[in-house]
C-alpha cells in the first residue's frame, strides 16, 4: 500500500513540474466545446484531477463488490461451519450408535455360542437316550422265558419293563 501511495504522490510531482514548465494559453476543443486562451498547466491539473476522480470511483465500486462478496463468503463460512459441526455431532452419535451395535452384537454372538453349546449338549443326551433304547436288554441266568430279578420288584410296586418310572398307561 505504501508503495502505491508513494508512486502516486511521484506520479502528482511530475505533472505538477510538467504544468508549471508548460503554463503557455492554448486554445481546448472537446465535441462542441470551444475553450480559447486557458493556460495549459490548468488543462494538465485538471486532466489529471478528472482522471483521480475516475480511477477513485472506480475503485470506489470495486472496492464496495469486494465487500459485498466477502461479506458473502463470511455467511458462507458461518453456515458451513455450522454444517461442519452438526455433521461431525452427527459422527459422534453414529460413532456412539456403532459401539453400542457392537456391544449388542456381542452378546448377542456370546448367547448364540452358549445356545449352540446347550443345542449340542441336548444332542449328545438324546443320542445317548436313543442308543439305550436300542441296545437289547439282559437275560436273567434263569433263562429266557423269564423276568430278570430287578423288573419282578418292579412290577411288584406298579410298574413294568416297557412302563419306566413305574408309570402306567391308560390309568
Amino acid at each position: 500500500m505504501q508503495a502505491v501511495t508513494v508512486l502516486g504522490l511521484a506520479f502528482a510531482l511530475l505533472v505538477a513540474v510538467f504544468a508549471i514548465q508548460n503554463s503557455a494559453p492554448v486554445t481546448v476543443t472537446f465535441l462542441k466545446w470551444h475553450l480559447v486562451d486557458v493556460s495549459l498547466a490548468l488543462v494538465i491539473l485538471g486532466s489529471a484531477a478528472a482522471g483521480a476522480v475516475v480511477v477513485g470511483l472506480l475503485g470506489a465500486v470495486r472496492e464496495i463488490r469486494l465487500r459485498l462478496s466477502l461479506r458473502s463468503f463470511r455467511g458462507k463460512a458461518e453456515r458451513l461451519a455450522h454444517d461442519l459441526a452438526a455433521a461431525r455431532e452427527k459422527v459422534a452419535n453414529l460413532e456412539g450408535a456403532v459401539a453400542r451395535l457392537e456391544g449388542e452384537a456381542r452378546a448377542k454372538a456370546r448367547e448364540l455360542e452358549a445356545a449352540r453349546e446347550r443345542v449340542q449338549a441336548l444332542e449328545v443326551e438324546l443320542e445317548a437316550t436313543q442308543v439305550m433304547e436300542v441296545l437289547p436288554r439282559a437275560q436273567d441266568e434263569t433263562g429266557p422265558g423269564r423276568e430278570p430279578q430287578s423288573q419282578q420288584g418292579a412290577d411288584q410296586e406298579g410298574g413294568t419293563r416297557d412302563e419306566p418310572f413305574g408309570l402306567r398307561s391308560g390309568a
